[in-house]
């Protein structure tokens, strides 16, 4: 049963929310813990690494203003499997109570535009393997699994041109 329509804008991070980011990423991994980190101080750490790596691919959701999600994206990263540049995806958590609205979707989408501005024409993820609801999103949104690491499964997806 699809949730009711919430609404919602999405821009770009701003450095000094990503706090409020380290909380969303805590409770939108609650029950999914073996993919994640645990302890607010390696969270704050990561979200450090995230906003270094490519602060310009961190968008975020927000209802009446108030931040509800956020995708991380990484137009600089160098895919070892691939050979080359690809976007990656690093992370993409939305608050449960508001999952099922269409703003994961939403997100998903400004990052791969945003990939696609950048020049690149495919864009990768990994995803826990018993993650079945991420793996099935992923999917809707014309993602392929393309290899597995241990636990991980990594999925790409052809962006095409920007034109």
């Amino acid at each position: 049963m699809k949730k009711e329509e919430v609404s919602f804008e999405i821009d770009r991070a701003k450095e000094e929310e990503l706090d409020q980011l380290v909380h969303i990423y805590l409770e939108g991994y609650r029950g999914l813990e073996e993919y994640s980190y645990t302890h607010i101080d390696d969270v704050r750490s990561y979200m450090r690494w995230l906003w270094k790596r490519d602060p310009e691919g961190i968008f975020v959701a927000r209802v009446g203003g108030k931040p509800v999600g956020f995708v991380a994206g990484d137009s600089n990263w160098f895919s070892r499997r691939e050979s080359r540049k690809v976007g990656a995806i690093h992370e993409i958590v939305v608050l449960p109570e508001y999952q099922g609205m269409g703003i994961g979707h939403a997100l998903m989408e400004k990052v791969l535009n945003y990939f696609k501005e950048k020049g690149l024409d495919r864009a990768e993820l990994w995803v826990g393997d018993e993650n079945y609801k991420a793996i099935e999103f992923y999917h809707r949104l014309g993602f392929r699994e393309k290899g597995q690491y241990n636990y991980w499964i990594r999925m790409v997806k052809e962006l095409g041109s920007k034109d």
